[in-house]
């Protein structure tokens, strides 16, 4: 979420360094990460680890399709996230890894490019969810940060052959989420009705035309797109600070950027109250963020 609307980079560039998916975990107060792994421990998918050892990042090279628990770990002090990525055809290394780090830090996609999803992990708190991934040439696409202000984002890409097993996927085992979040391009769908306490599992689909990320928060209260529109057409009239959300917002979990036809299964543990669903992806045509075009919903925990 941390791309800003492009007529407000200043006022939303402050707001996100403390709320942002990506951006070091430096407002504390305004973080209560809610990933949980009980259910998806349950049905005993393979592991597949990407962890952070303070200069790079541990990944596998090779791994069969299918269902896979991806178990993102930061080290002390960072805070890092990945990806699944197929980049368009046609760029150098350089531009592929440019292209991933706009993707990731601000929210920013190209044309041609495939996310099979992703998360987050901060706090030094690993963070485990359910991927999906076809055959295929892919690119593990980790970045890493210091856990602080200001800190400089750096993305790696990683290549990973997900071979075909040659087995039958008529009998495999599925994901039963107790949410569908569907993901579809100007608005939230699957989230009509009350969430119950405990962990969760959410299959986080995207069913729309372009690819979406989804940033929940705990808030005050129900808000609308309208709600961040007036907050930020507020920040572009202040001078040069910029004044803080007329409403509360805690962030507690994250689903990174998921193509159509593809989703991002993440468990949480929340506690009852009123949260909010947002994504921040820069519509390439208007150069507004989606949650500016009604891509913000607001459901309860009780």
């Amino acid at each position: 979420m941390r791309t800003p609307f492009r007529l407000l980079h200043l006022a939303i560039t402050i707001f996100l360094l403390g709320l942002a998916s990506i951006a070091p975990a430096t407002a504390q107060e305004d973080i209560d990460i809610s990933f949980s792994s009980e259910k998806i421990d349950s049905y005993g998918f393979p592991e597949l680890l990407v962890t952070f050892n303070g200069s790079e990042f541990e990944v596998p090279t090779e791994i069969e399709a299918g269902y896979h628990v991806v178990v993102l770990t930061p080290s002390a002090d960072t805070a890092v996230y990945v990806d699944f990525m197929q980049p368009a055809d046609g760029l150098s290394e350089d531009e592929m890894i440019q292209t991933a780090l706009q993707a990731a830090a601000m929210d920013e996609v190209e044309p041609g490019w495939t996310f099979g999803g992703g998360s987050y992990a901060m706090q030094n708190m690993p963070t485990r969810f359910i991927v999906r991934l076809d055959p295929g040439e892919w690119q593990i696409a980790a970045s890493w940060q210091l856990d602080e202000d200001g800190a400089e984002e750096t993305m790696s890409l990683n290549p990973l052959t997900v071979t075909d097993s040659g087995a039958s996927t008529a009998g495999e085992m599925e994901p039963e989420p107790d949410v569908v979040m569907e993901l579809n391009d100007v608005e939230f769908g699957g989230l009509d009705a009350a969430v119950p306490t405990g962990p969760t599992l959410f299959e986080v689909r995207n069913v729309g035309e372009q690819p979406r990320q989804m940033v929940l928060f705990r808030t005050d209260r129900a808000l609308t797109s309208d709600d961040y529109a007036a907050w930020f057409s507020s920040m572009e009239s202040e001078s040069a600070t910029p004044a803080p959300p007329p409403f509360e917002m805690t962030w507690v979990g994250y689903a990174a950027l998921t193509s159509p036809g593809y989703s991002t299964w993440i468990e949480l543990a929340l506690e009852p109250g009123t949260y909010t669903a947002t994504s921040w992806v820069v519509d390439p045509e208007t150069g507004a963020p989606a949650l500016l075009l009604g891509m913000v919903q607001s459901f309860e925990v009780e």
